[in-house]
């Protein structure tokens, strides 16, 4: 297989014709058909079922995609820094993010830095991911360095640090919850309650907080389930419900009309900064590693530094304190 072909394979992907595919790539119309062909010809099946003028994937071309879409990646990768390279470019930083991190630690963290010690030199590249994503990025070496949620599977990689904050309870300054100074989860009965879509990490940890505020019947919660906090925040806004947040987007995005208020019950959340363990972390990145723990510490209340586990306390260390 030559990578010319899947260069060809990935251009109908994305312009859905090989008429397009051809005008992306700067080659003719049958050049790309034989390309196509050749490599159908190669794998033994049908890569795209053709409906003039468009095309659309088969199923064996669907599950080929999924197998191809890392590689077509790296090669894109490969061809930028080839053309850094060449102009003598210095290497780019390279970072990924959960969605909550990405709007609400590295670009505060990376402010502060700016105004002092800039992390970069010419190029910074950060990438947003789901948490599951993370450590493949860094296995496959799309990224130096991951700011993630935790609890994850990180063998392999270095903790560099971790730490956990409580959720809060976001709503609208119209919300009748909004006039206490710290709610209780079985008090939000008879209001929707909106939380991301995450059955696994945090959302596993509220069922299990809502069971011990409400052991009788938590069924009784209206539910909204959204892809990030930021949508919840939103929707709270708007008077739909009570958002429980992550208090890195609750401190980062403070968003008008939108009160914060503590649960009555611990709702951990976890992140931590991690790299692939076989390779040495560069200067620039240890210097943001230590800018990022810097900020959690001294702008995110309640928050309280980890073990080298990456595991959150189910318990509250304040009540200890």
């Amino acid at each position: 297989m030559e990578i010319r072909q899947l260069e060809a394979f990935a251009a109908v992907m994305s312009a859905g014709s090989v008429t397009a595919a051809g005008r992306l790539l700067d080659r003719s119309q049958p050049v790309v058909s034989r390309q196509i062909q050749e490599m159908e010809q190669e794998l033994g099946f049908r890569l795209f079922t053709r409906t003039r003028p468009q095309v659309t994937l088969t199923e064996q071309g669907r599950e080929f995609y999924l197998e191809a879409r890392p590689v077509l990646m790296n090669l894109e990768v490969l061809q930028s820094r080839a053309l850094e390279i060449a102009r003598g470019g210095l290497r780019p930083l390279r970072i990924v993010a959960t969605h909550a991190l990405a709007l609400g630690l590295l670009p505060q963290a990376l402010g502060i830095m700016e105004q002092h010690d800039p992390a970069f030199k010419q190029k910074l590249i950060i990438d947003t991911v789901k948490p599951e994503e993370v450590v493949q990025a860094i296995d496959e070496g799309r990224a130096d360095l991951a700011v993630t949620s935790l609890p994850l599977d990180i063998d392999g990689c270095t903790l560099h640090w971790s730490g956990q904050s409580p959720c809060l309870l976001g709503m609208s300054v119209n919300h009748p919850l909004a006039k206490q100074e710290l709610v209780r989860l079985s008090d939000i009965q008879g209001t929707p309650l909106i939380s991301i879509q995450n059955r696994h990490r945090l959302r596993h940890t509220l069922a299990t907080a809502l069971l011990r505020a409400s052991p009788e019947a938590p069924e009784d919660i209206r539910h909204i389930e959204v892809a990030s906090s930021l949508e919840g925040l939103v929707l709270a806004s708007q008077g739909v419900g009570v958002s429980l947040i992550d208090p890195f987007t609750a401190h980062g995005l403070p968003l008008p009309n939108v009160v914060l208020r503590p649960i009555d019950i611990h709702v951990p959340y976890m992140v931590g900064v991690v790299s692939l363990r076989s390779r040495e972390l560069r200067p620039d990145a240890q210097r943001l590693v230590e800018a990022m723990r810097q900020y959690v510490l001294q702008f995110i209340p309640r928050f309280v530094l980890g073990d080298d586990t990456g595991l959150p306390s189910t318990q509250d260390p304040f009540d200890s304190l």
